[in-house]
């Protein structure tokens, strides 16, 4: 079996990832890369795919610049040219879209063996997905991560959210199936946009891996010391960007006004990365 994930957006590479380098290195690029290492150590499968985007900064390094990136002997990420080398979100990354997509087919086209399934992330590649399985007859799954519906019930709106609302629906209708990860995904996003999902829709939560004993070699957790005044006390971990939808200064707040809480536990935000791209939000946000 060759499964092929789609992931568009973020600075996707083999571990470690850099997370928060760029405002969409978020957490789904840790889901997209595990899930797939874990595929490809599957009896029956004998290659995995992770298909995303080319492209060059100087501020990024320079692993996003290559075609193919070997991860184990089963799994590679590979990369395709749309013809803009350029790092993209967001607004430039929707119009880069049409482009992408054909490159994404000549990439397919060019393969000695076809994939079975294409696991699409997020409602662009999900648009690739359909026009790949229109020319291939290519299944695809679609995991959408993080969806817009309720941000419309929040009262907020505009023309952005409206297209992403409605590329989510077209990404929602026209998957062979849909994977989530939480049972509120499943049983109150997803419906809310009004398709019938019915027998297509699965909720597989993402563990957590474990990783092998550094054997000796300092970690954070050595550091701990540093910042706080009680480092021997369990720990509260909270891993976001600093942007204000994350709701980290509620947080904060929250176990500042709990006496109890702050004897028993000590409170870790990691908010992002210093030294990679970010918005003018973030960077306002870590000073």
């Amino acid at each position: 079996m060759f499964i092929l994930h789609l992931a568009l957006g973020g600075c996707l590479k083999a571990p470690p990832i850099d997370f928060g380098i760029t405002a969409d290195s978020g957490g789904h690029l840790a889901y997209v890369v595990d899930a797939a290492l874990v595929q490809a150590k599957l009896p029956g499968v004998d290659r995995v795919s992770i298909v995303t985007r080319l492209f060059r900064s100087a501020d990024l390094p320079s692993v996003h610049g290559l075609r193919s990136e070997c991860v184990t002997d089963r799994l590679t990420i590979d990369r395709v040219d749309s013809g803009d080398d350029r790092y993209l979100e967001k607004e430039a990354l929707a119009a880069d879209l049409p482009a992408f997509t054909e490159a994404f087919c000549r990439h397919i086209a060019g393969l000695a063996v076809m994939p079975n399934v294409i696991h699409a992330h997020f409602a662009d590649a999900a648009a690739v997905a359909i026009e790949a399985r229109r020319r291939f007859g290519i299944p695809f799954v679609y995991t959408p991560h993080a969806l817009a519906i309720d941000k419309r019930r929040q009262g907020l709106g505009g023309a952005e959210l409206d297209t992403r609302i409605a590329a989510e629906t077209t990404a929602i209708a026209a998957a062979d199936a849909l994977i989530v990860s939480t049972r509120d995904e499943a049983e109150r996003q997803v419906p809310a946009y009004g398709v019938g999902v019915a027998g297509r829709i699965h909720c597989v939560p993402p563990g957590v891996p474990r990783r092998p004993d550094a054997g000796g070699t300092a970690t954070l957790v050595d550091r701990l010391g540093d910042w706080l005044d009680r480092p021997d006390l369990p720990i509260l971990l909270a891993i976001a960007r600093p942007v204000a939808k994350k709701n980290l200064a509620a947080l904060v707040r929250a176990f500042a006004a709990d006496p109890a809480l702050h004897e028993r536990a000590n409170l870790v935000i990691l908010a992002g990365q210093h030294g990679g791209q970010s918005s003018s939000e973030e960077r306002a946000v870590l000073g």
